[in-house]
């Protein structure tokens, strides 16, 4: 019974440095390990593809930021001389107030002026031919 034990134990010493070496070098390497900062999509002023189109009970998603004024049409104006409303891609908007990522900074009687993070845009009416 005795020389197992003893043989459990000499086994132990002999092999201990060695598994204790591995172990350091394993913590080494784990160390040296880089974490990659995380992704963010660019998306360019256009809709990110990834988000969806459609919630899950049918409702058509608008994401009204995702609009470049490239991407705008200016469909009409209604308008007192002294401000009023106006509709851009079938959405009813006001002098004054937000659309998206930009400010409604006038609504004038044939065009409509934005601002985004300083620069201004103009949106104007198209003549009917």
């Amino acid at each position: 019974m005795f020389w197992p034990f003893l043989s459990f134990v000499c086994l132990l010493l002999i092999t201990a440095p060695a598994m204790a070496q591995r172990a350091t070098e394993a913590v080494a390497v784990s160390s040296a390990v880089t974490v990659e900062p995380e992704f963010v999509y660019d998306d360019h002023a256009q809709r990110d593809p990834f988000l969806p189109l459609v919630t899950a009970g049918g409702a058509v998603v608008t994401y009204d930021t995702s609009f470049a004024v490239a991407e705008m049409t200016l469909e009409g104006i209604v308008s007192d001389g002294q401000g009023g409303v106006a509709i851009i891609n079938g959405t009813v908007i006001e002098q004054g107030k937000p659309f998206g990522l930009y400010m409604v900074q006038k609504i004038e009687r044939d065009r409509v002026i934005l601002v985004k993070d300083g620069q201004i845009s103009e949106l104007r009416l198209k003549k009917e031919e």
